[in-house]
């Protein structure tokens, strides 16, 4: 299996994936919910939607305090409030 996160990795290169990973998921359950017949199986994948949802303003939260405080990788806190900020797909 390969290695997620490597000794050179940032913190800020950490949350971008966690981001995309956050914009894949909810473009799944997206997906499925509207495939889905099932009231039980819908609740559900809406509850896990409502916290990818809230975790990704978390993290937008985050970038923007990061930005606030003067981070040294500007481009990079740049570029994370930039993806946390993007529409979902729908």
């Amino acid at each position: 299996m390969k290695d997620l996160v490597t000794t050179s990795d940032s913190v800020i290169a950490s949350l971008c994936r966690e981001v995309d990973g956050i914009r894949h998921r909810c473009s799944s359950l997206l997906e499925a919910m509207a495939k889905c017949s099932d009231q039980s199986l819908t609740c559900r994948l809406k509850k896990e939607f409502n916290l990818l949802i809230n975790r990704r303003s978390r993290l937008l939260e985050t970038a923007k305090a990061m930005q606030c405080k003067g981070v040294e990788d500007k481009l990079s806190i740049a570029f994370l409030v930039e993806i946390c900020s993007r529409p979902l797909p729908i």
